[in-house]
């Protein structure tokens, strides 16, 4: 299996750790400044969001958090490929990708907070619901976001509708049965969709090179029926690239593509993990000389759209950003009643729901709200 982009020779690539870059290919995806731009802007709002994440954990204001430093590129490149019509479905890490389709950070944190996710309209119009919205729930089931976009994909193909849906998901999802199944759909199918898989090498303690013989997951698309494609995780506009070019084929052709962004997860899986007890930190500062930011930095700086005065703006705004939107978070989950625990799960819920609703209203009676954390 391989470790480092080195290692293998047909790794797609734009630019190079040292920031170095292939103009012809740079001109070739026709990128205007802003939108460069936006995508630095969305790896370092995802390094804020993150940072103030692990500060509420610690401070109990969170259950859990997953860190994503390192993993930035394979998250706002994919996710800037993609049309405003597009549809993303992603597990517990992939913040930036949020927020580069416009998800608000307050957003992200209350579904960690309370699992709540905004979908406040029903009636969106001919033009359906805006990129921020064109998302498939949260799941922290590893490996059901595959299945889940196959059939939503199924789904808006059957409707006559041109959209493609990204599926995101990990090497460790990779070994489910449940990915397995749903490539194996889309490829009989031929179904509109994406699959991003994100080797970030380590399935909470277990190494790539114990979850698969194969020598990159790409390779696996073969066996589905249609093309697989390795690319540089830690390089934005090779999995900018990647991305759009199996969204063209996905929207023009039906035809699905498996996209690996080889990556390191230089975190913990969770804050719940303490990787010094399986990970050699050697390899962790490897990886870190492959920082995704700092690579993307440089070969801004030598376009002439990046310079110290702008990123310490950037990070200054993301960072009160994050604060601000963790403050907002924590107030509105604070405002929650326990009873919205059961609204918008059913349309019309079963017997079953509604006798559990009633037996929560006279406990709440019987003991009172703070036993249930109002």
């Amino acid at each position: 299996m391989v470790r480092f982009p080195e290692d293998y020779e047909r790794i797609e690539q734009v630019i190079a750790p040292d920031g170095s870059y292939d103009e012809a290919a740079v001109a070739s995806l026709d990128l205007d400044d802003d939108t460069l731009r936006s995508m630095y802007e969305t790896m370092v709002r995802s390094r804020a969001i993150e940072e103030r994440g692990m500060t509420l954990q610690r401070a109990g204001e969170l259950p859990i958090w997953m860190e994503c430093r390192g993993e930035e590129a394979a998250h706002a490149g994919p996710a800037a490929a993609l049309c405003g019509n597009d549809w993303i479905g992603t597990d517990w890490r992939q913040f930036g990708t949020h927020l580069q389709r416009g998800r608000s950070m307050e957003d992200i944190f209350l579904f960690w907070l309370r699992g709540y996710e905004e979908w406040p309209d029903r009636e969106f119009g001919t033009d359906g619901p805006p990129a921020r919205l064109r998302r498939l729930p949260h799941t922290v089931a590893v490996g059901t976001t595959v299945p889940q976009a196959v059939g939503h994909a199924w789904g808006r193909k059957y409707q006559g509708t041109d959209d493609v849906t990204l599926a995101m998901f990990g090497d460790g999802a990779a070994s489910k049965g449940d990915v397995h199944e749903g490539m194996n759909f889309a490829g009989v199918m031929d179904l509109p969709v994406v699959f991003l898989l994100e080797n970030n090498q380590w399935a909470i303690s277990v190494p790539v090179d114990r979850q698969t013989g194969a020598e990159t997951y790409a390779a696996r698309a073969a066996g589905y029926g249609f093309g697989g494609v390795l690319v540089d995780g830690n390089d934005v506009l090779a999995t900018y690239r990647a991305t759009k070019r199996a969204v063209e084929r996905a929207r023009a052709e039906n035809e699905p593509t498996l996209v690996e962004a080889l990556t390191y997860r230089r975190g913990a899986h969770s804050t719940s993990d303490d990787p010094s007890l399986y990970r050699d930190e050697a390899e962790v500062a490897e990886w870190e000389k492959r920082d995704p930011v700092d690579r993307y930095e440089r070969f801004l700086e030598d376009r002439g759209l990046w310079t110290p005065a702008y990123a310490e703006e950037v990070r200054e705004s993301a960072e009160a950003e994050a604060k601000e939107a963790a403050d907002s978070a924590i107030e509105t989950a604070a405002e929650q009643s326990p009873e919205e625990v059961f609204d918008e799960v059913y349309a019309n819920p079963p017997a079953a729901v509604e006798s559990q609703r009633r037996e929560l209203e006279r406990l709440r009676e019987r003991f009172g709200d703070e036993v249930f954390g109002e």
